[in-house]
């Protein structure tokens, strides 16, 4: 376990590693069911199941996105309240945390069953693909509770010092996800059905294990049933705090939906199915970028929340060089092995291949800038900087990506559609450096000014002392304010 005098003072690098890597193993495992379900569908059903749970997607990203928001938020405000020695503000933000989740499964399950066809013949799709599609997000829906649970409960177990406990939990999800697919689709012939149900199981499993921890005695964050309650203002602090997240993923569900509704427009249900693969192959590059900012979030939020503002910075920047070497990684190894990439979700369909290769050569410019977009927005939402996250994901998306996604294909047809998100990518990451100078100047301005306020006070306590007074609170010359708490009241 992680102590607070080790987050205060340890080693970055050292913090950095037990960090991020337990993390991006965890955000790619939790990540990785829908890619199994890709791989297992695309051998065993072909290109008209790939089409099917591509269409599906977007309604599964929406249950994500709940638990993100709740998750997200509340290991946020956690880690800035540790880091402020607040420790009855931090349990009381996990309770409501939790009580959030049953809540919101319960709603959602009833909403999503009742909504589910109409969301995806608003596509206009129809035959095999619609079926599909339907009959893998019923059982999903059905489920939605435990994705809640596990996505939400995973970044507080790692707030709470245990980051490999988390990554191993994830871990055997994935692990029963992968033996269940294998099981129900390709020996017990149950197609879709038997994917959505490996993965409900294999969010079922993490989700009670995440939970037999936090109510352990273990945890220092112990969750008790007799202090489960709804407090409006936690409930509004955890939600105002994950909404940038919230954002995020809810927002790549509606990407997604956007765009296989122009490629059915512009294409065909193959053009589906190739953004299908595409999204599967991009979307370990997102996980990665995902999971390296997440892992750093606890280091930045209790650094930040204590005044340590130099240790936040050398964080960032550490943060921002790992996220750009990944980013070039995913461009060398897609630009020199494409079809073996595509090949693991599709054997033998030679057009399907064409369709993919050719919006993949395009898409592959993204994985250069795409990393350090992402970290600047949660690293603003780890120092609960709403406004500027918020800037980010609704800029990204709503001012630039869906514009572009409409406008482009009238001229370039479907590479206009392919072309759509790199192009977003590379303005977002203009945007995103500008933010990022001004907060390094910022950061060490604060770090100047607490370094200041700290030799003041050790002085005025030298003058009391040989003085013989009691105690320098009673003297008004020395009460001060840290750099953060000016920053917030302007």
């Amino acid at each position: 376990m992680v102590s607070d005098e080790e987050m205060k003072s340890g080693n970055i690098v050292n913090l950095f590693l037990k960090f991020a890597f337990p993390t991006v193993v965890g955000v790619v495992i939790a990540g990785i069911q829908g890619i199994i379900d890709g791989f297992f569908i695309g051998n065993a059903i072909g290109a008209q199941g790939l089409a099917g749970v591509t269409l599906a997607y977007p309604a599964y990203m929406v249950i994500v996105a709940i638990g993100v928001i709740i998750g997200i938020g509340a290991s946020s405000l956690t880690a800035l309240q540790l880091g402020k020695g607040n420790f009855s503000g931090a349990l009381d933000i996990v309770h409501n945390a939790f009580s959030l989740c049953l809540l919101t499964g319960a709603v959602f399950t009833v909403f999503g069953l009742i909504f589910c066809e109409t969301s995806i013949s608003l596509l206009g799709a129809s035959g095999p693909a619609l079926a599909f599609a339907r009959e893998y997000l019923r059982i999903i829906f059905m489920g939605s509770i435990f994705m809640i649970l596990a996505i939400a409960l995973d970044p507080l177990v790692r707030n709470d010092g245990k980051p490999r406990l988390s990554m191993n939990i994830m871990i055997a999800g994935v692990v029963v996800n992968l033996v269940l697919d294998y099981l129900f689709i390709m020996r017990m012939g149950m197609g879709m059905s038997g994917a959505a149900i490996a993965t409900v199981i294999s969010f079922a499993l993490p989700a009670i294990l995440l939970m037999n921890y936090l109510f352990g005695s273990e945890a220092k964050l112990r969750l008790r049933l007799k202090a489960m309650k709804f407090k409006l203002g936690a409930l509004l602090q955890i939600l105002r705090a994950g909404l940038p997240s919230f954002v995020m993923q809810f927002s790549l569900a509606l990407v997604l939906f956007a765009h296989n509704y122009m490629l059915l427009r512009y294409g065909s249900e193959l053009a589906v199915s190739a953004y299908g693969i595409i999204g599967y192959v991009f979307s370990i590059f997102s996980m990665l970028f995902e999971g390296i900012a997440l892992g750093v979030q606890p280091i930045i939020g209790f650094n930040y929340g204590a005044g340590y503002y130099e240790r936040v910075s050398k964080t960032l920047k550490l943060t921002i060089i790992s996220c750009i070497l990944t980013g070039v990684l995913g461009f060398v190894l897609i630009y020199l092995f494409p079809e073996r990439v595509v090949q693991i979700f599709s054997q033998g369909d030679s057009e399907l291949l064409e369709v993919t290769l050719r919006g993949m050569k395009i898409f592959i410019f993204s994985l250069l800038v795409e990393g350090t977009v992402l970290l600047t927005a949660i690293y603003y939402q780890s120092i609960n900087r709403v406004k500027a996250a918020l800037f980010i994901y609704l800029g990204k998306i709503f001012v630039v990506l869906f514009p572009l996604l409409f406008i482009l294909p009238v001229f370039f047809g479907l590479d206009g559609v392919w072309a759509a998100s790199p192009v977003t990518e590379c303005i977002m990451m203009l945007a995103a450096l500008v933010m990022l100078s001004k907060e390094f100047k910022l950061l060490r301005h604060d770090a100047k000014a607490k370094s200041r306020q700290s030799a003041g006070t050790k002085k005025a306590l030298s003058v009391v002392r040989n003085s013989g007074k009691a105690d320098v609170e009673e003297n008004p010359r020395f009460v001060t304010f840290s750099p953060a708490e000016k920053r917030e009241t302007l």
